[in-house]
């Protein structure tokens, strides 16, 4: 059962609303703020802002309510949010490195497709062409006037115009008011943490959230199995015999990436990988830009580690079909179509052969949304479904998925895309006589926290199609840690929950630069999403238990799938042996002494 301590959070409850809220932090920011404040919004060119794109959207000054107030209206729900966006007038640089922004606002909702009746907008800090350097923030928007903060730090230095703020509204139909906008620097010594900040907050999160009691009362009904371990002597049963069992692996999928460079170099990092997990994927050494003649050595040699260790092995990627991730032997012959399906066969065969009883799983295609030139190229999908086919009969044992993202992130807005991904799935098990086995979700999160209830709405949604569903590459991209942490736990809660999900995989594990996995760091020690999938892995979901034979000679016993080691003392002398628990399966050890 379900730790009664472990759900005692301390939250504002947000019972109800189906989308994530941002709501004011009261009384958790300093309110004497620091000397060194600059304004850099340029206030006679916000008068003069304004956007229109016919049919889809606009960004209007209302002369009638005033000063700088504006209406800003979304009228049809784009594909993607920034297909809505403008930048705020900001005065031009040099800005520095480590320098703090403050954005402050106020906006009410007019109108809104979300039943909660709030409107939504990302704002975005860009610096340099480096995306993964750009700060965002979703902020949904209440229906009475609110002021909402949001603090930045500059990640680089800028120069002139090298850094903007951009509103990003493409949301479903929508229309909101916003004014009284501010935009303020501070200097770098500046702590964040001394600025107002709005909080994120979350559908679901509060601490009796009924969707988490569900969860929980699904994971003891579905991965957990009984088993019962008998003793005797000269037919007879052994009574108040002691034992200890412990659970030694999940039979669930845990997983995260590694470099093959850092576990042929780094020993300590093979070891804490195994520690943690029991499933290790290859963060690009298997891409077929990675994948040569000079990193082929490292490569395998880090696969035989991490087998050696007992660790169950992801192939990432066998085909991504874009250009930019596919090497200038197949992009040069773009206009010959039979050679580059030759190009790419000989690839298929030759990186399988090499990886031949190594690998349990491959992502055979990767986001193949927006990745099309080989389907451009060649015509059709059908070299995509050529490498399933082939897959299913030469590799038969190798588990086969196709993986995607933007399926469950962005708050699980997303329709388009997941109707489409659905499709898409369905295709490649028609034209391939089922040779897809499993369907991957990326669940890359950003501040657009999708509420659990909709996770496991469109875990729901994929299940129809009879396949097993892998959170594929799980990375969160806020920056408070008890958000981080919380949203962790509940996300891995509602994954591990819904029965026809067998891997949860992080995009990362100890060198995480991007700031969106922090496990654990170069050290091993482990960071905010570490210590909620700790929590719950190692802990919560962790079988031991110690008992007593009954005067049948008889424990029974209750644990998660998996495997197990036992251990028993008879006239002073410990004994040890191992079980596996799975599902379908009678488990009873029978011990003759």
């Amino acid at each position: 059962m379900m730790n009664s301590g472990w759900m005692n959070r301390h939250l504002i409850s947000t019972a109800g609303f189906l989308f994530f809220v941002l709501a004011i932090q009261m009384p958790a920011y300093t309110q004497a703020s620091p000397k060194s404040r600059v304004s850099i919004l340029d206030n006679a060119k916000l008068k003069q802002w304004k956007f229109t794109k016919a049919g889809v959207g606009s960004l209007a000054r209302l002369e009638s309510e005033g000063a700088n107030v504006f209406q800003v209206t979304s009228q049809i729900a784009s594909q993607y949010t920034y297909q809505l966006a403008t930048k705020l007038p900001v005065k031009p640089g040099p800005y520095k490195k480590g320098e703090k922004l403050l954005l402050k606002f106020t906006a009410k909702s007019l109108s809104s497709s979300f039943e909660t009746g709030e409107a939504k907008v990302l704002w975005q800090l860009k610096t340099g062409t480096d995306s993964r350097l750009w700060e965002d923030a979703v902020i949904s928007i209440a229906s009475q006037w609110q002021t909402y903060y949001l603090p930045f730090e500059i990640p680089l230095n800028s120069k002139d115009d090298e850094l903007s703020v951009v509103m990003q509204f493409g949301f479903p139909p929508q229309q909101f008011l916003i004014k009284e906008l501010s935009l303020d620097l501070y200097a770098k010594e500046t702590s964040l943490q001394d600025l107002p900040k709005t909080q994120i907050t979350y559908p679901g999160m509060e601490a009796e959230a009924s969707w988490r009691k569900e969860a929980f009362a699904r994971i003891d009904s579905m991965r957990k199995g009984d088993f019962e371990i008998q003793f005797y002597k000269d037919g007879q049963p052994l009574e108040n015999v002691a034992l200890q069992v412990e659970m030694t692996d999940h039979q669930f999928n845990w997983g995260a990436t590694v470099r093959a460079k850092d576990i042929v170099e780094r020993p300590g990092d093979l070891q804490l990988l195994k520690e943690n997990f029991n499933t290790a994927v290859l963060e690009n050494d298997l891409k077929i830009k990675f994948w040569t003649k000079q990193t082929m050595p490292t490569t395998l040699k880090a696969m035989d580690l991490l087998k050696a260790k007992g660790l169950r092995l992801k192939g990432h990627v066998l085909i991504w079909p874009g250009f930019n991730h596919l090497p200038s032997q197949i992009i040069k012959h773009e206009n010959n179509p039979e050679k580059v399906i030759e190009i790419l066969n000989q690839h298929i065969r030759q990186i399988l052969n090499e990886t031949k009883g190594r690998i349990d799983q491959w992502d055979v295609v990767n986001e193949a949304y927006t990745n099309k030139d080989l389907q451009r190229i060649t015509g059709s999908e059908d070299a995509l479904y050529n490498a399933f086919r082939f897959m299913k009969s030469q590799y038969p044992d190798v588990k086969r998925l196709v993986n995607e993202y933007g399926i469950i992130s962005q708050g699980g807005l997303n329709q388009t895309k997941r109707e489409w991904y659905y499709n898409y799935i369905k295709r490649i098990d028609e034209n391939t006589d089922g040779a897809i086995d499993g369907i991957g979700i990326q669940s890359h999160i950003g501040t657009d926290l999708t509420p659990p209830v909709k996770v496991l709405e469109i875990l729901d949604y994929y299940a129809q199609l009879g396949k097993s569903i892998s959170i594929s590459e799980f990375t969160l991209d806020v920056r408070d840690e008890n958000i981080r942490r919380m949203y962790t736990e509940d996300f891995l809660i509602a994954a591990f929950s819904h029965p026809s999900v067998t891997d949860f995989i992080f995009w990362g594990f100890n060198n995480d630069a991007s700031g969106r996995t922090d496990l654990f760091d170069r050290n091993g020690h482990a960071g905010s999403m570490g210590m909620a999938y700790q929590a719950l892995v190692h802990g919560l979901w962790k079988t031991k238990a110690a008992g007593n034979t009954n005067a049948d000679g008889v424990w029974k016993g209750t644990g998660f799938y998996g495997s197990y080691n036992y251990t028993y003392t008879i006239n002073g002398q410990e004994r040890k042996g191992k079980f596996k628990l799975a599902p379908g399966e009678d488990t009873v050890i029978r011990i003759n002494l």
